[in-house]
């Protein structure tokens, strides 16, 4: 591959001359700037001492990404390397959090450099932030620490140490509302392996002023001891007194300089650096800055909750991402089990009692991320949008071994005082039982009252037992807003997710039942058509004539909704990434689900033949084509020759794809949905045409085809989607375009 030295694009080796502004092309990384034949490099973005992230785009998704390729000196060093970097990237790509990039794939370029796929995240970097405003103020670098703190919480309670955290790893989207959905953290788990990071950084910082990992790294780190959490919370205090100071509060001309500091040296005082902040403020720093780990702050949701209480002292430490001054509001959070550990971004903020329940209030108006932590129970995990009318979540937490509450002391009970204008809950609770289960409805009057934050009490005898049942409900529907009726779905509010779709919404209630039901399947008749397209892509020629016999559809892809069936009864896992706390988002239970493989849809084809009597596959390639081309008519998409807008989700900027069924516009008998959407995966493995000019790149996992276009694709010009387009896939691959139906000959 060729570079322009200038502008940094990425063009084939024929290419001596940059076409953008004439300039020489030079070699950089071997081969041509396509990974695996689906990666398109476009252009350099950035390079540290582990490698160089290049702006790519995924060849048929046509999806915006960033790609880290390792450098081939680091590699040539280290032959165990890319063992190493493959067990890291997995572990990076289990994290998924709004304030973490996501990783959606890894690979290795000729068997030796291996390259890391990433979710892109347009804006700047922590460290240009402080390049260009030197110094924030603590009300705002708390907005920011708070946000970096969720994320490497979420990794924590995962048992992943980020090992590097700097200002350069820290990331601050251009297209977000707030800080708290705007930061993401890079590189989780990868410096673990970088053996030459740490020279590297330092010698980087010298000769371009950028601030590498020396003057972050924790006392215990220098020592070559396994760093663990609070090796994470010495760098994030040494990124907070940064961001307040102006500088870092250790430096040197030498790394045995840094090294000594960081070892020996007492931390410096704010003052120190003419900066004037308060005692409490000073303390909450340096706790964090011990250079003793056992004397260290344990945990990101403490550091968060100590800087809180420094710089809002006597008010709610709830804090809010979007200022102070907008209108607070209440939120009651229920939980199962009861006597579960509540934490508002990243701060501890009480425990449920014994009715499940922890009513606070004065909570600033802004999103707030939640988390639920109970001994013996997995961690939950939501986020809610809180506008000045009061606000209910209900929590069901799953049995699992994660359990943070041990290491976090509980707070003293906080009082908050104050007064604004909020949405009485007057709980007149109707619960109707249907044949869907139990719903419950809440409506609010509003009233002007005096603001305070405190447990409920354990109920009491006498209290109304309507109200008792609300709290057993899992499905629940908000009136919000004194007689606007605005309905919300409560549970989990979501974020971004995967491997890059934006979801928001509340997940499916688990309270509502599971009803098996046999799939909507269409019958397909056998017969003869012609497949392929001479005048269309290399890998569809030529035009063949192939006989299918009859077979029954599915008539859309399979949903959520039919998903979770499987999940609930199988307990299968990995749930698909854009679901939240194993549900999919409430709103979302009629959309393709995505993010499945082949081994995925094997398990659920499997369970739904047991389901249904069948016994059910995917289509193949053969009977796909001939179900979108309506066999013998040979037609160019299901409803005719001519491309019809209304007939098809196609041409979305953004890649979420519409309920099943929304553009009905089937084939000739019934089958809707097979262009555009999502892509759907077929049976048949990776393949040429009979007399195709065309290659196949040898693979060590098997590639398999997949039909039909999503929502990204074009409905016109060169890749204008038919029913004749096709493409092959990794079968390992899990992708927000990647849905599937099914077929059987039952």
């Amino acid at each position: 591959m060729k570079e322009c030295q200038l502008c940094k694009n990425c063009f084939a080796d024929d290419v001596a001359t940059c076409p953008h502004d004439g300039m020489p092309t030079s070699h950089t990384i071997a081969g041509e700037p396509v990974l695996e034949g689906k990666y398109h490099l476009e252009c350099r973005i950035g390079q540290g001492g582990m490698g160089v992230v290049y702006k790519a785009r995924h060849a048929f998704l046509k999806t915006q990404l960033a790609i880290k390729v390792i450098l081939p000196d680091l590699v040539g060093n280290d032959p165990q390397l890319v063992t190493r970097f493959r067990q890291e990237a997995l572990a990076a790509a289990a994290i998924r959090h709004q304030n973490v990039v996501g990783v959606t794939d890894y690979g290795v370029i000729d068997g030796s450099l291996p390259f890391l796929v990433m979710e892109y995240v347009e804006g700047e970097s922590l460290h240009d932030l402080l390049a260009r405003e030197k110094a924030l103020s603590p009300e705002r670098a708390l907005e920011l620490i708070t946000a970096v703190c969720a994320g490497v919480g979420a990794a924590h309670h995962q048992g992943i140490v980020h090992r590097d955290l700097k200002p350069l790893n820290v990331m601050i989207c251009s297209d977000k509302p707030n800080l708290s959905q705007a930061v993401k953290i890079l590189d989780f788990g990868l410096a673990k392996i970088k053996s030459g990071e740490l020279l590297g950084s330092f010698i980087q910082a010298q000769t371009t002023g950028l601030m590498g990992s020396p003057y972050y790294m924790a006392p215990e780190q220098w020592a070559d001891e396994e760093p663990d959490a609070r090796s994470d919370i010495y760098s994030l205090g040494v990124m907070f007194f940064q961001m307040v100071a102006g500088d870092v509060p250790f430096k040197g001309s030498s790394i045995p300089a840094i090294m000594k500091k960081h070892i020996s040296d007492p931390a410096p005082t704010f003052a120190d650096h003419g900066t004037r902040v308060s005692l409490e403020l000073e303390k909450a720093v340096l706790h964090a800055l011990q250079k003793d780990k056992n004397q260290r702050t344990a945990t990101v949701e403490m550091f968060v909750e100590e800087l809180t209480a420094a710089i809002h002292p006597g008010a709610s430490t709830i804090h809010s991402s979007v200022g102070r001054s907008l209108p607070v509001s209440s939120l009651k959070v229920i939980t199962r089990p009861p006597q579960s550990r509540v934490f508002v971004d990243n701060v501890s903020v009480g425990e449920t009692q014994n009715d499940g329940a922890l009513l606070l209030e004065g909570i600033q108006s802004g999103n707030h991320h939640l988390r639920i932590s109970h001994n013996g129970f997995k961690d939950w995990f939501g986020d809610v949008v809180c506008d000045g009318k009061p606000q209910q979540v209900i929590a069901e937490l799953q049995p699992g071994v994660t359990d943070s509450r041990s290491a976090i002391p509980m707070p003293a009970d906080m009082t908050v005082s104050g007064s604004g204008r909020i949405d009485d809950p007057n709980f007149q609770a109707t619960v109707i039982n249907d044949a869907m289960g139990q719903t419950a409805h809440q409506t609010y009057g509003t009233r002007d009252v005096n603001l305070s934050s405190q447990s409920m009490p354990p109920q009491k005898a006498g209290m109304s037992k309507a109200i008792l049942g609300i709290f057993g409900v899992l499905a629940l529907f908000l009136i919000v807003g004194g007689g606007i009726g605005a309905a919300y779905m409560m549970g989990v509010f979501g974020g971004k997710v995967g491997p890059g779709g934006n979801t928001t919404g509340s997940p499916t209630p688990s309270g509502t039942p599971v009803v098996a039901a046999k799939a909507d399947l269409i019958a397909i008749p056998g017969g003869t058509f012609n497949m392929g397209n001479d005048a269309g892509r290399e890998n569809e020629k030529p035009q063949h004539s192939v006989a299918v016999k009859p077979f029954k559809m599915d008539k859309t892809e399979v949903t959520n909704a039919e998903y979770l069936q499987f999940v609930t009864a199988t307990s299968y896992r990995p749930v698909p990434a854009h679901w939240v706390n194993d549900k999919p988002i409430a709103g979302q239970e009629n959309m393709p689900v995505r993010f499945v493989n082949i081994d995925d849809i094997k398990a659920f084809a499997e369970w739904r033949s047991k389901r249904d009597g069948f016994t059910y596959r995917l289509p193949t390639e053969e009977e796909w084509e001939f179900a979108a081309r309506n066999g013998a008519k040979s037609n160019r998409y299901p409803w005719g020759d001519e491309f019809k807008a209304s007939c098809a989700v196609v041409d979305k900027e953004n890649t979420e794809p519409e309920p099943v069924g929304a553009a009905a516009c089937p084939n000739d008998w019934g089958v809707v949905d097979l262009i555009g959407n999502v892509y759907e995966w077929t049976g048949s493995k990776a393949s040429l045409y009979p007399g195709s000019k065309g290659s196949i790149k040898e693979t060590k996992e098997p590639y398999f085809m997949i039909r039909g276009g999503a929502a990204l694709n074009k409905s016109v010009g060169e890749f204008g989607i038919t029913s004749m387009f096709r493409a092959d896939v990794d079968a390992t691959k899990r992708d927000k375009e990647l849905g599937f139906r099914l077929v059987t000959q039952n």
